[in-house]
């Protein structure tokens, strides 16, 4: 019981800290095409964004009469895995692919990892810069067992003055080097607000920072590791001399990178959690000062 009201403790710090770290988002309301859609690699990825800033600029025309545009199967709403929600900033659930979550309030509902994703969708939303991702595990329509879902937000304002979250999710997609971005500078605001008591929620599972095969590493400049979910064992351990499946000496060279440039990427060779052959990994590392300690933040994006 202990355990899990500290989890709770924990969660709930982190939602209330991360609504000031959405402040720093900048996402463009006009025009059809995502105005940071080059910074995406995939083309699936640039039509969800697309499509999610197209349904939210529809509510914003249309209101609520938008609604049941949304809920035509065969539409470009609605085609196959992928389908427009909207979500009151209450948690209320105006459209889903489920029937049965429309009309109820869902602002609770947390994935099988625990992460309260309706409550994630509502603070992207609000961030200033009204948008962002989410990454979580859910069911495929006509499934029985989650699989890993990318769910981009967006703000929609109708003409009535309410205020909804629109959105919409691709399971299984590609990571976008993007994603290990946003996630490093995350981390690092949610350092530099709680200091190293934010170690404890990069490694929760049940934060953002931990989904797929995906999680943050802090070192410091000394090549210790701090922060290592995937991994734990290696944390206050010194990685100077580890070497990758060809020898690499990869934390040397994230030390060096971070130092020299400030920030950057290493590529390397590193197995998947919970696997042991080694596969191609870019990681990406950013140095912060915390309190005249030079930390390295970083996450890797599998490239295969």
């Amino acid at each position: 019981m202990k355990a899990r009201l500290m989890s709770l403790k924990t969660t709930m710090l982190f939602q209330a800290v991360m609504i000031v770290l959405t402040a720093g988002m900048v996402c463009n309301n006009s025009g059809k095409v995502f105005a940071q859609a080059s910074k995406y690699k995939f083309e699936e990825t640039i039509n969800l964004v697309n499509l999610v800033n197209d349904a939210a600029a529809e509510v914003g025309r249309k209101g609520e009469n938008a609604f049941h545009e949304f809920m035509n199967n065969g539409s470009r709403w609605r085609s196959g895995e992928t389908y427009i929600f909207v979500c009151g900033l209450k948690g209320d659930i105006f459209v889903h692919e489920d029937p049965s979550m429309a009309g109820k309030n869902e602002y609770d509902l947390k994935d099988v990892n625990g992460k309260p994703i309706v409550q994630w969708f509502i603070r992207k939303a609000l961030g200033v810069g009204q948008c962002g991702w989410t990454h979580y595990e859910w069911v495929k329509p006509g499934k029985t067992s989650p699989s890993w879902k990318s769910t981009y937000v967006k703000l929609a304002k109708a003409p009535s003055g309410t205020i909804y979250a629109v959105g919409s999710g691709l399971y299984d997609m590609h990571m976008e080097k993007e994603f290990a971005i946003d996630a490093v500078n995350d981390a690092m605001s949610l350092i530099r607000t709680m200091g190293k008591d934010a170690f404890r929620i990069l490694r929760d599972t049940a934060s953002e920072f931990v989904y797929k095969d995906t999680y943050v590493f802090v070192l410091d400049s000394l090549y210790n590791t701090l922060v290592n979910p995937a991994d734990p064992s290696l944390e206050g351990k010194n990685q100077k001399d580890m070497k990758d499946a060809s020898g690499k000496l990869f934390i040397q060279d994230i030390v060096k990178v971070a130092l020299e440039n400030g920030q950057g990427w290493v590529d390397y060779l590193w197995p998947k959690p919970g696997t042991t052959k080694a596969v191609r990994k870019s990681s990406y590392v950013k140095k912060m000062i915390v309190r005249g300690e030079v930390l390295i933040v970083g996450t890797g994006v599998y490239l295969d």
